[in-house]
């Protein structure tokens, strides 16, 4: 085991030292990046569900040929605009998402994982099917690439047991035209590197949970972040809005208040009513309010100045096709 950490280990190194592409290769990877804009063009803006279905279908086999290509995991495919591209922080492994939405308004999230195998000094692939549909209580499942809850995620976490590495993926799934979801995934790699989805990290209630699911109003902005600083995934605390909407999430809404989970023993604690207020900056001490100059000049028509309101964590919804 730990003669393959090590070996994994130098070839990303080698991956990293070696960051400038071949020019042979860039101008491939911008001819197929081009294909793909093109493709994506139809995907996204086809009038019916089949055509954006069929031009999809297109769109994966492209994605498949160009995410083989030499130099393909360190290009940055820019111009690929409507394409989720979230890289691990510690390089191992780069996530590639989309999303297409059916005349239902529910949505199907398609994707591919791209990690180096250092045995074979190439990448392995894997396309990531959407069966989020079929999955009863989603956070008690082990899942793979095969049986994937899809979301688009904008935040990858690398946490470390005695067991293995864990990186734990902050997404969103815009569910259908009545609710939203956000969820809190574990993602690990076997001692062959395939990916898997789903451990027993989160100790909430009496049993410990695989993944956290959280499903509310659609179009609400429900805020679930990773602050640095604290160590800790922040998230708005949901509730219906009248005790008789108790599992009809359509009513759920956001409450004011906020939780978390800490990783501490190899496990993400949760903590209930945690202070979501922004920590204060050296740079505070230099902020001028406007309305006080104005008091000055004696022409203040905004109002006495008031205390500023602290702001809780800002988390933006990733963009929904």
């Amino acid at each position: 085991m730990m003669k393959q950490r090590t070996r994994f280990l130098l070839f990303l190194l080698a991956l990293t030292s070696t960051s400038t592409l071949l020019a042979s290769d860039k101008l491939l990877l911008q001819a197929s990046e081009d294909s793909l804009c093109k493709q994506a063009f139809l995907v996204f803006h086809c009038k019916t569900e089949e055509a954006r279905f069929k031009a999809n279908t297109r769109f994966l086999s492209l994605m498949e040929e160009t995410l083989k290509l030499e130099g393909s995991f360190e290009y940055s495919f820019d111009s690929l605009k409507d394409i989720g591209k979230l890289k691990a922080p510690d390089q191992s492994f780069r996530i590639y998402e989309w999303n297409l939405q059916r005349d239902d308004g529910s949505m199907v999230y398609y994707g591919f994982i791209q990690r180096p195998n250092p045995k074979t000094k190439k990448f392995d692939l894997f396309q990531l099917y959407d069966k989020s549909a079929e999955i009863k209580n989603p956070e008690s499942q082990s899942l793979d690439c095969k049986k994937w809850f899809g979301a688009l995620y904008y935040k990858i976490i690398k946490t470390k047991t005695a067991k293995n590495t864990y990186y734990t993926l902050l997404g969103w799934d815009g569910h259908n035209s009545l609710t939203w979801r956000k969820l809190i995934e574990v993602l690990w790699f076997d001692k062959e590197g395939t990916p898997h989805f789903g451990e027993s990290l989160f100790v909430m209630g009496k049993l410990p949970k695989k993944r956290i699911v959280f499903e509310f109003r659609a179009e609400m902005i429900m805020a679930l972040k990773y602050n640095d600083e604290k160590g800790m995934i922040i998230f708005d605390n949901l509730a219906p809005e009248a005790p008789e909407g108790k599992g009809i999430y359509e009513t759920y809404v956001m409450d004011g208040s906020y939780n978390g989970f800490v990783f501490k023993k190899g496990k993400w604690q949760y903590i209930p009513e945690v202070n979501a207020l922004n920590p204060k900056s050296p740079n505070d001490k230099f902020y001028e309010d406007p309305r006080a100059e104005s008091d000055k000049k004696g022409s203040n028509t905004m109002g006495p100045p008031q205390k500023p309101k602290a702001t809780a964590p800002n988390t933006t919804v990733p963009k929904q096709q």
